[in-house]
């Protein structure tokens, strides 16, 4: 089986211990909240997104129309982003000779092939209506079988190649989003809107849409090249520790739910903070932060 595509929204997630200049450049939907928008916005309320009981009290004076925006700028960058993660595994797995993915029917761009229910939309829109928590997000798993690959091929190279393929499709997505935000701000589209009382400029929805985009896909790519099951970087460990890893696939997401929401967040911030440092140059070398 392919590595699960797993997203996890990293600038949501750290923004309790960034500076104040870090936090205004990632927080990708800044520029696009009402401000009538009473949602709670505790970045470490972890618990409240295990039951019903943080969804609930959230509710109270929620802004229909802001919700409604602020779920299709998270739910369609998730969608788009893991659909393209996940189609090209397949491709990559086709290429090299194996047609379990094809047969399938992965090999395709239609989102209605990759999504989970539960972890491409449910987990996703559920941190949105708690309001700025983190979130997983994370597709149906991509198929592959190394046995298929075409013959004088190393089944283990061609392995690490299908699984490098989906961060690298990712990687390449988030290039594109924000190379085109920044070729449309230099032809004068308009990116900004003035906020309702009209004494602050905000990130129009084309501009949050493709930063969500360019950020979402870096922390896809960077997130699934960590090496734990079942994501991609597990594929990329050196055989001699294959006897101490692959008892571990089988509790793979679980581990991954532990680490992720009982680590410390002063040990989380270490962890992303390459990414996120990755994610700040680029929008200032393309000159979009």
């Amino acid at each position: 089986m392919g590595g699960t595509a797993v997203a996890f929204n990293f600038t949501r997630f750290v923004v309790g211990w960034r500076s104040p200049v870090a936090v205004e450049t990632s927080y990708i939907l800044e520029g696009f909240q009402s401000t009538k928008r009473t949602v709670p916005a505790s970045p470490f309320l972890v618990s409240a997104m295990l039951g019903l009981g943080g969804v609930n009290g959230s509710m109270q004076g929620l802004d229909l129309v802001d919700t409604g925006r602020r779920l299709a700028l998270v739910l369609v960058p998730m969608v788009l982003s893991l659909t393209v993660h996940e189609c090209a595994h397949a491709g990559c797995a086709y290429l090299l000779g194996d047609r379990t993915a094809k047969d399938a029917g992965r090999l395709t761009l239609n989102p209605q092939a990759h999504i989970d229910p539960w972890g491409t939309l449910f987990i996703p829109a559920l941190g949105v209506l708690i309001g700025g928590i983190p979130f997983l997000g994370w597709a149906r798993p991509t198929p592959y079988n190394a046995s298929r690959f075409r013959q004088g091929l190393n089944r283990r190279l061609g392995g690490v190649l299908v699984s490098v393929a989906g961060p690298l499709s990712n990687v390449l997505l988030a290039l594109a989003a924000i190379s085109l935000l920044a070729a449309l701000g230099k032809a004068g589209f308009p990116l900004y809107r003035l906020s309702d009382d009209g004494d602050a400029i905000h990130r129009g929805p084309v501009a949050v849409f493709l930063l969500a985009m360019y950020e979402l896909n870096l922390g896809l790519a960077f997130f699934n090249l960590l090496p734990i099951p079942p994501l991609d970087g597990y594929r990329l460990l050196p055989p001699v520790l294959d006897p101490l890893v692959r008892p571990l696939e089988r509790y793979g997401f679980a581990i991954l739910m532990v680490l992720f929401l009982l680590l410390p967040p002063v040990v989380l911030g270490t962890l992303f903070s390459p990414v996120l440092y990755v994610m700040e140059r680029g929008e200032v070398l393309f000159g979009v932060g």
